[in-house]
């Protein structure tokens, strides 16, 4: 595989970036190593990364299905500047077209139309379920920047809500490219169309440990936080900054701080790894349990402090 021509044509000989060569005994490790290393990035948030999880699973393992080839290559590259995340999935194997043939019902499609008919919901060539690039289709109408899928002598090319396909070189096997906007909130399980929780897959892969099940709750406390005086709605890494400085003036005079959660509707993930997550780069959590009691969350937005304290958390002791 040529893989001098993959980094010149889709990263642009950017710096650092990671390229792991799988086959079918390690594919499940190279998929572990890739995320656990997203999941390091806090900047990425952390509803992308739950459903980037599955599609990346799902093209990983098509590859091994599909594609007729025992390897493939997976390269990734984070530019936390610009709050993009470039994935690219390869192989040399049969192609898009080619495999799909293998079903009767598409033997004579030609190239340009199999490579949109593969993005459709429950389009195979029989060996799989025709679910994965049709998630992956769905992720990048939330976050995409640029989708593409280069097989055979056609490149099929998604950008600014419009998506063509034209006749561009040719590829032994296929490419799937993606990059993606880093920073925008999305729902995980609408990606996957609710037929899975990619959510909770992921947590449980990368983020969930026993000794953070639940947030601790304490009855005292020196000093009350009540976030409702900022707003009802928070989203924003800037006023997670700001109320975080709060929070440490709190702590450094060694007052114990009730977060009073009242009368809050959103609190994002970026929000509550800004905010409170974040307090561990200050703090070993044994500290930040003594001092700090969390009243009101609903559970959903407990669930964004929860998987925000959990990932920080899991990083920083490994």
């Amino acid at each position: 595989m040529n893989v001098a021509f993959l980094l010149k044509q889709y990263f642009d000989n950017r710096q650092n970036v990671s390229i792991d060569v799988f086959d079918a005994h390690t594919l499940n490790d190279v998929y572990q190593n890739v995320l656990k290393t997203l999941t390091s990035h806090f900047e990425i948030e952390v509803s992308v990364l739950q459903a980037l999880s599955y599609c990346f699973y799902e093209i990983l393992d098509n590859v091994h299905i599909h594609s007729g080839r025992p390897i493939g290559t997976a390269m990734t590259h984070f530019d936390s500047g610009e709050e993009v995340l470039r994935v690219l999935i390869a192989d040399d194997g049969v192609g898009i077209r080619e495999s799909l043939a293998e079903n009767e019902k598409f033997r004579n499609v030609k190239e340009e139309e199999a490579l949109q008919l593969c993005l459709q919901d429950s389009v195979t060539d029989g060996k799989g379920m025709g679910f994965g690039l049709y998630a992956t289709s769905r992720l990048m109408k939330d976050v995409g920047l640029q989708f593409i899928i280069h097989s055979g002598n056609h490149k099929l090319i998604s950008k600014g809500g419009e998506t063509i396909v034209i006749e561009n070189g040719f590829w032994q096997g296929t490419i799937v490219y993606m990059e993606i906007s880093t920073s925008k909130e999305i729902d995980p399980n609408e990606v996957v169309d609710h037929r899975t929780d990619a959510e909770t897959e992921y947590n449980e892969s990368f983020v969930e440990v026993d000794e953070l099940e639940g947030l601790w709750k304490g009855s005292t406390a020196d000093v009350t936080l009540n976030f409702s005086k900022y707003g009802t709605d928070f989203g924003t890494r800037e006023m997670g900054a700001r109320i975080r400085e709060e929070i440490l003036s709190t702590i450094r005079q060694n007052l114990c701080i009730a977060l009073d959660f009242s009368g809050v509707n959103v609190v994002s993930n970026s929000f509550a790894d800004e905010c409170i997550a974040k307090l561990l780069l200050e703090f070993p959590m044994d500290k930040l349990k003594q001092f700090i009691t969390f009243r009101n969350l609903t559970p959903m937005a407990e669930r964004s402090v929860l998987v925000a304290i959990q990932r920080r958390y899991r990083c920083y002791n490994n």
